[in-house]
């Protein structure tokens, strides 16, 4: 039902219902906010409730819950962990049904965020990966910290894992961490079950969880009789089934032809710069209109990690904050209750009413199309799972309701990702946002074009109440269904039941009916097109006989991996599985290096759109002959176009490297130190060499395992024979016209698959690589390209040698 439709008095008369039949009812939502305003609503009905917190429950209040006297209301967190006080009820009501994938995820999900100091589990455990298995060099950069924070995740195949689970358990066990209020719940349910399991290594944290939640194993969840969700945005069935782990869920609608009084003006303005959410540059922006709102604001970032990089900056320059962390709200009625300040969350976009003067502004700080590093490596690898089409418009149809709940109300809502537009732009999301925030959206489009200028002049007219045209498109549309088109964002496949089933009965050891499950799931994602995520649940069937820890079991596996390739497309994920059954025919099968390049690209595309991508790299090929920040800038570019992960550390001192360049080989992670010379000289002299030589060996001793070398980039044609004898075996001199070539040469073949890249789809992305493969250098050229140049200069026509010649 609609915001303000009346949800709530619907759910307490189903309440009532229920104790007139001697059921015991539940009624659990997002926050002790929204807890506390369903008491209210109950109060006015002159229905009798109690309510539940952590540590306030109360005997007689236990005893009229349990025995259907009175409905019981308290936040997901009191009902769903380790040991809930309240015993199960007989019907669950779940308000904004989204809210409850956290806590519930919090059961079954051991996740280890990345610490400082010698002593961090997440290290520990990268660690223990590397010295593993050859094919997971791109957690070395993880693990240093030189990864970007939206580097995809690496899933660690089930054969790996089930050889080095019981020495991650042990170091786990031994930590601290095990000890912890995040710790001492979840290990001791996943410590004897880490095979049945999946081990997930990001850039900022490292998940251990099943494939998919246990929640239909949940006492809390199995004895209740019935389960009703509400929420405003529930999206498609199948998906919500899948993000909470449960039973099928039955779509129940709502219609009516009254027309709502709406919820008031919004204004959606995105960042139209290219600049990263936390550049020095958007931040102005932001905190001018933080300025106009009283300074209070609401953060809705995507992670964790995202709000711990939020909270320095807004710390740093002065602003009061207010992090919400699960399962404690206590931080939201602090700042609710504060004339100013920031509220910081992480993966909320649902369920926090914000309504009235709380506040006027809300600031979305990332695309919201991950919350996980599961859902980021499916963002990466599984490129056509169509569930995460659904997510993105769902939580972007939260995020723009949070301060828009009555028909007075008003708010301005920021985009920072500068991907927002292209993703909004995307027919397959549009058509999962509500109606109500299409007009918001579509006047954002329409502004994103004129710059920051257009958008702070759209700030201002928004604050100052004189813009016609956002309160118009702002206003609530019904908008026209057009016969054919999925109106409530349903999904043509209803495989959820059977990836539940499959997760759920291999934690269970019946390996087989697991194996049968994952089977169903492959062939109905099939049927739908989702070649590359049916291929995901043939992978987990063969995880489920693997686990069989027999011979027959192996051999089954690697079976169900040939069907899964057999006349597959040659993406990314398809790779990986090819390699794997080639392993688990006793066939060492060393890791692909240029994956890492099409796995890149296949991103940059599904971020920005194409003309984008092409847009950026026209303006790193101008920057190349520009200042020396430009030409940093243009380095970070050609690192995308050559696969490679590139950042520009902070200036803290003068000698700071220019730029940093990592990828991933074979035997060892090769690492680049970039000092960029602009000015025009005739020979290079000691001097510049010995200055990069100096961050070569600070380098050397942050990285002990990856090969680090240094990169000079000069316009000399000629090296002073004392600086060519310095830099013979640790340094590349580089001319600038050199790295103009590569540009050209890489800007070439990436334009060639992204003319063939289509649609994205598995099929398109494989014939585009097959084609592009032919253009590209043999395996181990960028290396081959910026190894030790002997004192000598590498020119355009030695990076053109490298490439194959193109029609």
């Amino acid at each position: 039902m609609p915001t303000g439709s009346g949800k709530t008095l619907i759910a307490l008369l189903i309440a009532d219902y229920a104790l007139e039949q001697g059921r015991s009812v539940a009624y659990l939502t997002g926050t002790r906010q929204l807890a506390d305003h369903v008491c209210y609503e109950a109060e006015l009905l002159g229905l009798p409730v109690v309510q539940f917190s952590g540590g306030k429950y109360g005997a007689k209040n236990l005893l009229d819950y349990h025995t259907a006297e009175t409905p019981a209301v308290m936040n997901y967190w009191v009902y769903f962990n380790a040991r809930p006080k309240p015993r199960p009820a007989d019907l669950v009501l779940f308000d904004d049904a989204h809210l409850a994938e956290q806590p519930l995820a919090g059961l079954d999900t051991v996740q280890i965020h990345r610490e400082t100091g010698s002593d961090s589990l997440y290290d520990a455990i990268c660690d223990i990966v590397l010295a593993h298995s050859t094919v997971y060099r791109a957690i070395q950069s993880m693990r240093d910290g030189l990864a970007e924070s939206t580097a995809p995740p690496d899933l660690i195949s089930f054969n790996h894992w089930t050889e080095i689970a019981p020495q991650v358990g042990a170091t786990i066990e031994a930590s601290s961490w095990a000890q912890s209020t995040d710790g001492r719940f979840v290990w001791p349910k996943l410590r004897d079950q880490l095979t049945k399991c999946c081990l997930i290594v990001g850039p900022r944290s490292v998940e251990i969880q099943p494939y998919r939640l246990l929640t239909t194993l949940n006492e809390w969840y199995r004895d209740a009789t019935q389960r009703i969700y509400l929420s405003a945005t529930l999206g498609a069935m199948d998906d919500l089934q899948r993000r909470l782990g449960t039973d099928t869920i039955t779509r129940l609608e709502y219609g009516t032809d009254e027309e709502d009084d709406g919820t008031g003006d919004r204004c959606l303005v995105l960042n139209p710069t290219m600049k990263e959410p936390f550049d020095s540059e958007v931040l102005d922006w932001v905190f001018e209109q933080l300025e106009a709102a009283d300074n209070k604001a609401a953060w809705l970032c995507a992670s964790i990690s995202e709000a711990d990089e939020l909270e320095e900056h807004l710390e740093e320059a002065g602003y009061e904050t207010y992090r919400l962390h699960s399962g404690n709200d206590s931080a939201l009625d602090d700042w609710i209750d504060a004339e100013c300040g920031n509220l910081l969350t992480a993966g909320r976009y649902d369920g926090l009413d914000l309504t009235e003067d709380v506040c006027r502004l809300v600031i979305v700080t990332s695309v919201p199309r991950a919350s996980s590093e599961m859902e980021r490596f499916v963002a990466a690898y599984i490129g056509d799972a169509e569930f995460l089409q659904q997510r993105v418009g769902q939580r972007i149809t939260q995020a723009l309701g949070r301060a828009n709940r009555t028909p007075d109300d008003y708010a301005l809502y920021l985009g920072l990702d500068p991907r927002f537009a292209h993703v909004l732009a995307d027919p397959r999301v549009q058509a999962t946002v509500s109606e109500e925030v299409k007009p918001a959206i579509v006047y954002a489009l329409e502004l994103h074009g004129e710059g920051l200028v257009g958008a702070s002049r759209a700030c201002r007219s928004f604050w100052d109440g004189e813009d016609d045209v956002v309160s118009e498109r702002s206003s609530p549309g019904r908008g026209r269904v057009r016969p054919g088109r999925r109106a409530d964002g349903s999904t043509r496949t209803m495989s959820a039941d059977h990836e539940i089933e499959a997760a759920t009965e291999l934690w269970l050891g019946s390996h087989a009916r697991s194996a049968r499950a994952a089977q169903r799931a492959s062939s109905q994602l099939m049927d739908a097109g989702q070649l590359e995520h049916a291929a995901f649940w043939k992978y987990i069937e063969a995880h489920a006989y693997f686990d069989e820890t027999s011979r027959r079991g192996l051999e089954a596996a690697r079976l169900a991996l040939l069907a899964a390739i057999d006349g597959g497309p040659r993406t990314s994920w398809f790779r990986r599985l090819e390699r794997l059954a080639l392993e688990l025919a006793g066939q060492d099968i060393p890791v692909d290096v240029s994956e890492r390049l099409f796995i890149t690209w296949d991103e940059w595309i599904r971020d920005f759109g194409i003309e984008k991508s092409y847009s950026q790299i026209d303006v790193a090929k101008r920057y190349l002959h520009g200042t020396h920040d430009q030409q940093c800038d243009a380095l970070l570019v050609l690192a995308k176009l050559s696969g490679a992960s590139g950042r520009r550390p902070p200036r803290t001192n003068q000698a700071a490297t220019d730029c940093l360049w990592s990828w991933p080989t074979r035997r060892r992670e090769q690492r680049r130190v970039w000092e960029v010379k602009t000015e025009d000289i005739d020979a290079v002299p000691r001097s510049h060499v010995n200055q990069l030589l100096g961050q070569i060996e600070e380098e050397r001793g942050m990285a002990l395992r990856s090969r680090v070398k240094g990169c000079l980039v000069t316009t000399a044609t000629r090296v002073k024979k004392e600086a060519a004898a310095a830099a013979r075996d640790s340094t590349t001199i580089v001319h600038r016209d050199a790295l103009m070539k590569l540009l050209d040469l890489l800007t070439d073949r990436f334009r060639r698959y992204g003319d063939a890249w289509g649609s994205g789809d598995a099929e398109s992305r494989s014939a585009a690589r097959s084609m592009v493969e032919e253009l590209l250098p043999s395996g181990g050229w960028l290396q081959q390209l910026l190894k030790p140049s002997q004192g000598k200069i590498v020119l355009p026509e030695d990076v053109d040698s490298l490439f194959p010649r193109a029609d």
